[in-house]
């Protein structure tokens, strides 16, 4: 009798799964039909970094894929993600928290990076963006603050004597030491304690959101007693001993006619924004905090992958890298630093960056939900549904960069070998697209372009003697695409 009962039960469960499966996917976009429970899982390929390579080759530019608890449709070409995020700004804007999970509660329920789409989010955003828009109006201030840390990480360079290093930890603190100025007006050495706690910080912030497939398959997973829980539950008193102290100073000692720094510039614009609103409750002067926790973890770990992945390209090819020098003594010279307003004149420094950004695709696959029913592609998209770009095929698309696979800083340069400029080529997005693209790029380009320079003004930098050449490959699946750990040698150039 159990037996028979069960065998119904089954067969009723397998009936209307086929039926809703076949209901919901008959007017979305192709894609391989999913299992019970795990969805494409065992149709995804092995390589962690690009598992959907089989199913873009076999269904084209618009793919839907299921995983457990989640719904994807992954957007292959440019074209279409530009059509998908600038044509549908607002359908494309959610970000469901359990899909979030553990960073939107790292970051706080109000953050611009975790916040679902909605009155809260377009809040904070406005916050941060006006934030920045006050602190780049003073760009020599900004400036001098990016050269700061960069003196320093030339400093300890020139310190090791030619000796060999592996960059990845230098560039981390050196990123982190100029954020936080911005931040906090606060200078710090490359080895202060507070640096290498927010290095600390980062660190356990992608280890835990790479753990979070897990947390979310398994019901009530986030209420146990694990060892993920206590981790985070640490990291969460880390972050408000780190950035609740800061916050609660500035509160204390803030001036509205002096902005210092960021925080600053956070509390003028909160101040002002949230006058003009006529909705209670939609933010409160503590979801600065996440502002503060989104700049450091977003905006360093992204900066000093880039620069990570642009010394192994410059160190693989040599003659790109003396072009560099070339562009720098005839543009800027030996007897000062380089300056924001030179970089504008580096056509092939800035060419390398942008070149360097296409192929490291450091955020591989980056999405997020639709907020309700729409088209892509001529396909219905249901609400909710996870909406990915595939850098991965962007970035490497035949169509649009011949010879993908290729470091070839030319194909930002036009005939004059001058810059074609950040937004020419429609095929690179590194930054996002639509109501979700990185508010801080421009700032960022600012931070890549004078540490570039700077170090490549000041060194040639080479593969140690006796070692092979390191492969430009990704380092483990992680938040953050970074190159795999290496060695080099920086010899002051004479």
């Amino acid at each position: 009798m159990f037996l028979e009962a069960a065998t119904l039960l089954l067969v009723v469960f397998f009936v209307w799964y086929n039926l809703t499966t076949y209901l919901e996917r008959r007017k979305m976009p192709p894609g391989p039909y999913p299992w019970p429970f795990i969805g494409n899982l065992l149709q995804m390929d092995s390589d962690p970094i690009n598992p959907f390579k089989k199913l873009v080759e076999k269904y084209g530019e618009i793919v839907s894929v299921s995983f457990p608890l989640r719904r994807c449709v992954l957007i292959n070409t440019a074209k279409l993600a530009r059509e998908a995020r600038l044509t549908r700004k607002n359908d494309l804007a959610g970000k469901i928290p359990n899909t979030m999970y553990p960073g939107n509660v790292i970051f706080g329920e109000r953050d611009v990076i975790c916040s679902d789409f909605g009155p809260g989010h377009l809040f904070c955003k406005k916050v941060l963006t006006r934030s920045l828009h006050m602190f780049g109006q003073g760009i020599e201030k900004a400036e001098t603050r990016v050269n700061y840390a960069v003196q320093k990480l030339v400093d300890e360079v020139k310190a090791l004597k030619a000796e060999k290093f592996s960059p990845k930890d230098l560039l981390s603190r050196a990123i982190l030491c100029q954020i936080w100025e911005w931040l906090t007006s606060k200078k710090l050495s490359l080895l202060d304690p507070r640096v290498l706690q927010l290095v600390e910080f980062n660190n356990k912030i992608s280890a835990l959101w790479a753990q979070f497939t897990l947390v979310q398959l398994i019901p009530g997973m986030s209420h146990l007693p694990t060892k993920f829980n206590k981790e985070l539950r640490e990291l969460i008193k880390t972050r408000d001993k780190i950035f609740g102290r800061e916050l609660k100073y500035h509160r204390e000692t803030y001036n509205e006619d002096v902005t210092r720094d960021l925080i600053d510039g956070f509390l003028t614009a909160f101040h002002k924004e949230i006058a003009k609103e006529k909705q209670k409750h939609i933010s409160t002067i503590d979801d600065i905090q996440g502002l503060m926790v989104d700049l450091v973890f977003a905006g360093s770990d992204t900066t000093s992958a880039v620069l990570s992945w642009f010394i192994l390209y410059v160190v693989l090819h040599q003659d790109v890298q003396q072009n560099i020098h070339d562009e720098i003594d005839r543009v800027v010279g030996r007897n000062r630093s380089p300056s924001w307003q030179d970089t504008k004149q580096l056509n092939y420094l800035q060419a390398c960056v942008c070149e360097t950004l296409r192929l490291s695709r450091i955020l591989p696959v980056y999405g997020t939900n639709t907020t309700r029913d729409t088209v892509i592609g001529g396909y219905h998209v249901p609400k909710d549904t996870y909406v990915a770009i595939n850098i991965n095929n962007i970035h490497f698309d035949n169509s649009e960069w011949p010879e993908p696979h290729s470091f070839k800083p030319e194909r930002f340069l036009d005939e004059n070998g001058l810059f074609v400029g950040w937004t020419t080529k429609q095929a690179l997005i590194p930054f996002g697209l639509g109501r979700r693209e990185c508010p801080g790029q421009q700032l960022a380009r600012i931070v890549i372009c004078l540490f570039a320079s700077s170090l490549m003004q000041n060194f040639t930098i080479e593969v140690p003697e006796g070692e092979k050449k390191p492969i430009p490959k990704p380092s483990n699946p992680q938040l953050v695409l970074a190159p795999a750990d290496y060695n080099i040698v920086a010899k002051e150039r004479i």
